[in-house]
């Protein structure tokens, strides 16, 4: 078996962007570090929200919903130090429901546009998270990097300077909940590698960012309680689902998921992904 990578955020390359494709807010659970410290090392970074976050609230219309998970959206954003963020609207929970190469060619248009060192996106291979939003905003993200080096695809858009492109190093990420998702497949030149990134750095921000999701902050600690309560039980702090309890609770998920990624590391917070290097594209001993 190979053995599992880590990095020290300062060995991101600060002079490549950063382009994030996110199927929803949750995204800088899982990748918020690992973007907030390549930004803090240089980078410019920017966001493409697929879905509208409609559903994500509780007791608000999703028109409500969508828009309020926007702003807060582009608040987070700002707070990691993101300088755009391009919205598609597709309906969330629906992502189904839109054609792949509709989602693919609208991802790739923006690849091509930005031309990104470093491209995060959702991980379609995670069998054990049951966002299929995530499923299908991977699938197309993960198409549109390959097909973005083609001239053939969307041949119309190199005569407006949307010229083929290829994204040297992506990062897949997920919740970190498979108990097997540290296990390395094949070799890197097929398969990305396991990577867990040090976010110590960068962790504080990450909290910022998070908090900022208020909307969903307080769906969670509902849902929480509403889960709790169904089996008789409850957790004191959600007696009173206020502000402040909604924030106590997303930050106890924000410390514990970076607790989880950095175990069996010498870090002490951490992100973990699957990541598609140079080594994914051209094996070392042909190097």
């Amino acid at each position: 078996m190979k053995r599992r990578q880590f990095m020290h955020l300062a060995f991101a390359q600060p002079s490549r962007g950063v382009l994030v494709l996110a199927a929803d807010a949750e995204w800088l659970l899982y990748a918020g570090g690992a973007v907030a410290g390549m930004i803090s090392s240089g980078a410019e970074a920017h966001l493409i929200r697929i879905g509208n976050d409609e559903r994500q609230s509780w007791d608000l219309q999703p028109e409500e919903t969508a828009l309020r998970n926007r702003r807060e959206s582009e608040a987070a954003a700002r707070i990691l130090g993101i300088q755009s963020v391009v919205s598609l609207g597709f309906r969330s929970s629906e992502l189904r429901e839109v054609p792949h190469t509709t989602m693919r060619d609208r991802l790739m248009m923006h690849i091509r546009r930005l031309r990104p060192g470093v491209l995060f996106i959702p991980n379609p291979h995670a069998e054990h998270d049951r966002n299929l939003d995530r499923y299908y905003a991977g699938a197309a993200a993960e198409d549109a990097w390959h097909c973005a080096r083609f001239a053939n695809f969307l041949p119309a858009a190199s005569d407006h300077g949307l010229v083929p492109y290829i994204v040297p190093e992506v990062y897949y990420y997920a919740p970190p909940v498979d108990p097997r998702r540290r296990e390395p497949e094949s070799t890197a030149t097929f398969v990305p590698q396991p990577l867990q990134v040090d976010i110590g750095g960068a962790f504080a921000r990450k909290l910022e960012a998070a908090l900022a999701l208020e909307t969903i902050n307080r769906d969670r600690a509902m849902r929480v309680k509403q889960t709790l309560a169904a089996s008789g039980q409850r957790l004191r702090v959600l007696d009173s689902v206020d502000g402040a309890a909604a924030r106590r609770i997303a930050e106890e998920n924000v410390r514990g998921l970076a607790r989880i990624c950095a175990e069996g590391t010498p870090f002490s917070q951490a992100e973990e992904f699957r990541y598609a290097g140079i080594d994914f594209g051209i094996p070392r001993e042909y190097r």
